[in-house]
């Protein structure tokens, strides 16, 4: 499409505003409606979630790298960190893996909501492309919330540390690609205009100025899925309950 057709998407219009209230009101339905089903059942809805968030993942991808487009080849390819939180959310909506559920709520949470907030999208609407984004990270965003409120998952202790130093792994492992192919995956060599990176420092010394308020949200965000006291209490009462103890 060209701009006659797709106007440029500006960050805070009235259009972004829309978006974000659109996604906001899917995700209440859903977790709403969720939480009203049998356990089995929300099983099932979180499996077509997952389904539909995998699908759309996959058009999305293959229609960047084979239609012709302004991005060079090298930036359509699916190593964003938003591209492997999706496959992350569908083995966790799917196979409920803890550490899976553990790196999709936390992972979402602290980075891949960036994108709806500071979006790097340059077509407005209604383009394809402004569809595909808010879309596809407004299902990243409904699939880590319904992990812990529909299907009850709770974290393990130091799940969030551990997924803080399997983020830094991504970004170590995505510096060498970055310098083969000229390309920014996990904003690695330049901060995007307009995002919080830009409040850290200069790239990429904000990877490591933004480590310690990453870890501070991660243990807020910890607390509101650690395991239940009562819930703990019960199980310690029934181990000490078991015959021939």
């Amino acid at each position: 499409m060209n701009d006659d057709v797709s106007p440029l998407f500006i960050r805070w219009s009235l259009v972004h505003w829309a978006a974000l209230g659109a996604v906001a009101l899917a995700a209440a339905i859903l977790l709403w409606g969720g939480r009203r089903l049998r356990m089995e059942k929300r099983i099932l809805v979180g499996k077509v979630l997952g389904a539909v968030f995998l699908l759309t993942f996959l058009a999305e991808t293959f229609g960047r790298i084979v239609r012709e487009h302004w991005e060079p080849w090298q930036d359509r390819l699916p190593l964003h960190f938003c591209s492997l939180m999706t496959l992350v959310c569908f083995i966790a909506l799917w196979y409920r893996r803890p550490w899976a559920c553990a790196a999709a709520y936390f992972g979402v949470l602290t980075a891949s909501i960036q994108g709806l907030i500071t979006p790097m999208l340059y077509e407005g609407f209604p383009s394809a492309a402004f569809f595909a984004f808010f879309i596809g990270h407004g299902l990243l965003f409904i699939s880590a919330l319904y992990l812990p409120l529909v299907l009850e998952w709770r974290a393990r202790p130091w799940d969030d540390v551990k997924i803080l130093l399997l983020c830094d792994a991504y970004l170590l492992l995505i510096i060498p690609v970055n310098i083969w192919l000229g390309t920014n995956y996990g904003f690695t060599r330049y901060a995007p205009e307009g995002s919080v990176l830009e409040y850290f420092g200069p790239a990429p010394w904000y990877l490591l100025t933004l480590q310690i308020p990453a870890l501070a949200v991660l243990r807020l965000l910890y607390l509101t899925v650690r395991p239940r006291k009562k819930k703990r209490e019960e199980e310690t009462a029934s181990v000490e309950k078991l015959p021939g103890q």
